[in-house]
């Protein structure tokens, strides 16, 4: 909706100009404007009638287990399963949520999310023990 509003506003702008040139020029030097107005007025009407994105037809299956030092992320896709390792000592810092826990080991965009309602084994203490000086409380707006 964002780039069918521009365009639409360019589309109204050269409409202008057409019509400034139809009644200040002599001749048809109108229609190159007119033209284009009506080629962006029908590709703001594609960006809003075509869908967008990627469709997702599944959620995402992921298990997130502890392991000693080791912390396993596993994504379970179509085409098989992806695995991803990290030594507890590479986890910088944890956000706790009301929601979730991100386990950051970069940076806030490489980070493993634990949802809090999926804890299968063991508590939020036990969790918490193990993360114990990298929690920090985090309030998400909603």
């Amino acid at each position: 909706m964002y780039f069918a509003r521009w365009v639409y506003i360019l589309a109204g702008v050269l409409a202008a100009v057409a019509l400034v040139v139809a009644f200040t020029r002599p001749g048809l030097y109108f229609l190159v404007p007119l033209v284009f107005a009506a080629l962006l007025g029908g590709a703001g009407i594609l960006f809003v009638r075509l869908p967008y994105g990627r469709k997702v037809f599944s959620p995402w299956k992921v298990r997130v287990v502890i392991d000693g030092d080791d912390i396993i992320w596993i994504q379970y896709l179509p085409q098989g399963e992806t695995v991803r390792k990290k030594k507890y000592q590479d986890i910088k810092k944890v956000f706790r949520t009301p929601s979730c826990y991100y386990l950051i080991y970069n940076d806030v965009s490489n980070a493993i999310v634990c949802e809090r309602c999926l804890l299968k084994r063991g508590t939020f203490d036990a969790f918490e023990m193990y993360f114990e000086g990298k929690i920090v409380n985090k309030q998400i707006p909603v």
